[in-house]
């Protein structure tokens, strides 16, 4: 009998069918389901460059098919076992519930053991003005070529339509960890030519703009102090600044003070504003996973921009203001934290079992075994920890 070869896109298809079968059989006994995303594809998934894929999403007894293309993510994550993709769809369409967009990140959240770093980060953001972009995420399986890679963070990808960029204005600019805020001893060697300060819209080879991210930073580093305060403002959007400071004071982020961040202009009447990106340093583990109770401070200060603001009484004083509107609020507050993780945790819990399977608690690049329980209670216990540090930082004047 001659032998039967499948392509990739046959064995997704077939994988996809005997996955739809087990799920209607779940329906019964669940109220939620976890989408699940079919990467097919007839070439190795590169690093560099995109390859055409076919993106499959079946939620529920529902399946749909788009074409695109896609990659491999990361930098340091680069060494998991487990990766990210970056996946560009050939048109504009909502995955696994989120508003319509054509780029996304499959986010492997390898290093966080309960998938919600990135997502809380984003979320508290979001939630402390109306004026902050930060990613909207949910979850799913994926599977590439058939093989299932386990539980993934889908992520909106920060490009001009999630940042609300007005394109028809030519002043509207995306970068994506400019490198304008290292001090001048870490300042990166730069090469000719290169996107230096990471521009991602317009397109870098349509019209390189990085002077613009030059221009900053010279104002950064050499106008006088009169200079720097009365203009700093026309810069930066100095309130959304601020609760980008007040966001990676509380979660202890401290790989997002020079870097994982976007920058962005909507239009040439608004200053820059700053979103976060990369959250894996947060709430109660360094960004390789070591844990970090508040042992070890992040260093606001490497910030050029938020170190020179500090300087001054009026950034200092509304630091403190906001942050107490914060907590009375109740955004920054356990009670917050607690609800946003209550409604991520039975999503995450549909997708443990089979991704603990795949990359075990006590793989190496870990430095402990904990599991998802005891990471969850981690992150609760650094809240306690960082309201308590905050609060006595910031204390109200009597």
């Amino acid at each position: 009998m001659a032998a039967v070869v499948l392509t990739a896109a046959a064995v997704t298809v077939i994988f996809m069918i005997l996955h739809s079968k087990s799920n209607s059989c779940r329906l019964k006994k669940e109220s939620r389901q976890l989408p699940v995303i079919f990467i097919t594809t007839d070439k190795e998934i590169p690093w560099e460059g995109k390859t055409s894929c076919t993106i499959t999403v079946v939620s529920n007894t529902d399946s749909t098919a788009w074409n695109g293309k896609i990659k491999f993510r990361g930098g340091v994550s680069s060494k998991y076992y487990k990766h990210s993709y970056s996946l560009k769809l050939t048109e504009s369409h909502s995955l696994c519930g989120l508003p319509s967009n054509r780029s996304w990140i499959l986010n492997a959240s390898y290093i966080d053991k309960t998938f919600m770093r990135h997502k809380l980060c984003y979320d508290l953001f979001n939630l402390m003005d109306s004026n902050n972009i930060a990613p909207k995420c949910h979850y799913a399986f994926v599977r590439e070529n058939g093989k299932p890679q386990g539980l993934y963070v889908v992520m909106q990808r920060l490009n001009k339509q999630v940042l609300q960029l007005n394109t028809d204005d030519t002043a509207a600019v995306i970068f994506k960890e400019p490198k304008i805020f290292y001090p001048e001893n870490q300042y990166p060697k730069r090469k000719d030519g290169e996107n230096f300060h990471e521009q991602t819209y317009p397109d870098f080879d349509k019209g390189d703009r990085n002077y613009l991210m030059d221009e900053f930073r010279k104002f950064l580093t050499q106008t006088s102090d009169q200079e720097f305060y009365e203009h700093v403002g026309e810069w930066i959007d100095l309130p959304n600044l601020i609760d980008y400071h007040l966001l990676l004071l509380f979660t202890n982020g401290g790989d997002g003070v020079k870097k994982n961040f976007y920058l962005y202009k909507k239009d040439s009447k608004t200053p820059y504003r700053i979103t976060p990106w990369d959250c894996d340093h947060s709430f109660g583990r360094d960004g390789d996973n070591e844990k970090n109770m508040l042992e070890h401070l992040l260093d606001i200060n490497q910030n050029i921009l938020i170190d020179r603001l500090l300087k001054s009484t009026e950034y200092q004083t509304a630091l403190k203001k906001r942050y107490w509107t914060l907590r009375k609020s109740g955004i920054f507050s356990y009670e917050t934290i607690d609800k946003l993780m209550r409604e991520n945790d039975p999503w995450v819990r549909l997708g443990l079992e089979e991704n603990t399977k795949l990359w075990p608690y006590d793989s190496k690049n870990y430095y402990d075994a904990a599991g998802y329980e005891e990471e969850y209670a981690l992150i609760l216990e650094f809240v306690k920890l960082s309201i308590q540090h905050w609060d006595n930082h910031f204390r109200p004047e009597k």
